[in-house]
């Protein structure tokens, strides 16, 4: 089992909806303080934070972050990235906004890229509600942008623990492909960190990223 801290950042004296964040990780690769700071940093006040370590994989991790929230709304943060000061804010009321209209099951938006040498970038999705046939064809979700209601993973289960890449993108072609409704936020909800140490593209490696192609193939033709 995962070694698993909860840390409780609730300061509000009104009631709000509960977000739990989970950030899953094998060890600190010196970005960890970062992400937990940036979290500690949030204009929204009602969040718990879960820290998910083990030796496993990014997809274990989480789940067991995830079987420990109790917030009514869930976000993964990578441990080498940080959230934007009112990500969370902005994220929980475009549920609200949105919700009034349609049941919405998550939430996604734009991101900004950082680089070793201070250089940024910002990313928006080129659709901002994609359906199935539209996420198999690219993925269009900026994954650490995302937020998923709590009742998502009690209806359409957890992340799949035998990928070593693309958890998230077959996750959401999964619940998309049952009926999920997306929404979109358009606002900067994620800060990702680009360095040589990253899972997917850090490793630039011709045979890698060949292999990380074929991975993520097998992923589509499950719901093809």
């Amino acid at each position: 089992m995962p070694v698993l801290r909860e840390v409780s950042l609730n300061t509000s004296k009104k009631k709000m909806e509960k977000v739990s964040i989970i950030i899953p990780f094998k060890e600190d690769r010196g970005y960890l303080k970062e992400a937990i700071k940036s979290v500690e940093n949030q204009s929204y006040s009602n969040i718990e934070l879960i820290l998910s370590q083990s030796n496993q994989g990014v997809s274990y991790n989480l789940n067991r972050g995830i079987e420990k929230a109790t917030g009514d709304f869930v976000k993964y943060l990578c441990d080498d990235d940080r959230l934007p000061e009112r990500s969370i804010e902005f994220s929980v009321a475009a549920f609200k906004e949105q919700g009034f209209q349609r049941v919405v099951h998550f939430i996604h938006g734009n991101a900004i890229n950082f680089f070793p040498d201070g250089k940024t970038e910002s990313w928006f999705p080129s659709v901002h509600e994609p359906n199935l046939f539209e996420m198999l064809r690219n993925n269009q979700i900026h994954g650490g942008t995302l937020m998923y209601k709590r009742s998502v993973f009690d209806r359409f289960g957890l992340f799949n623990e035998c990928l070593w890449t693309g958890e998230e993108y077959e996750f959401n072609l999964r619940i998309l492909s049952k009926g999920a409704v997306i929404g979109y936020c358009d606002e900067f909800l994620y800060e990702y960190r680009r360095h040589s140490g990253q899972k997917s593209l850090g490793n630039m490696a011709r045979d890698y990223q060949t292999k990380r192609r074929i991975a993520i193939e097998d992923i589509k033709n499950m719901y093809r």
